[in-house]
């Protein structure tokens, strides 16, 4: 594989393009990960009482939604937005996904799932205390998400 960079002083926007044989599966991983480095730098404005914090996305955790509010937890902290998750599912990056009716997770930032057959089987995050739950019928979509990022032989 070739990796060729180009300068052109006269580009609106700055463009990457993948030149390939076939669309294999190190292609299509290779392209979200250069779509989730691009959106790594991204923030998202949230609330707190009176106050506008600007979120790095790579620090969230999760979306919930409770009350027709949308709260935006980090390791630490609860946060709002006044976006709603079907808005939120359309902007964020492939590392988030859609996991209930009410909760939108940062899959990058999961350090565990503990599967309940019968019921909402629960995520840990890393440096975090706090706790999600995926529905069993995203359950699929999750593992097969995780299972994307996982090192293979």
């Amino acid at each position: 594989m070739k990796i060729k960079m180009e300068i052109d002083e006269n580009l609106q926007e700055e463009e990457i393009i993948v030149r390939c044989r076939e669309l294999s599966d190190d292609v299509v991983a290779m392209q979200r990960r250069i779509a989730e480095a691009v959106h790594a730098g991204m923030r998202l404005t949230v609330t707190r009482g009176d106050l506008e914090y600007f979120l790095p996305l790579n620090e969230i955790l999760f979306f919930e939604t409770a009350d027709s509010v949308v709260a935006v937890h980090t390791a630490t902290q609860i946060y709002e937005t006044h976006l709603r998750l079907y808005e939120l599912e359309k902007m964020l990056p492939g590392s988030f996904l859609r996991v209930s009716k009410s909760c939108i997770m940062n899959t990058g930032m999961i350090r565990s799932v503990r599967k309940n057959i019968t019921g909402a089987s629960e995520v840990e995050f890393t440096d975090s205390v706090k706790k999600a739950y995926v529905s069993r019928s995203y359950f699929k979509v999750l593992t097969d998400k995780l299972e994307e990022k996982r090192l293979k032989k």
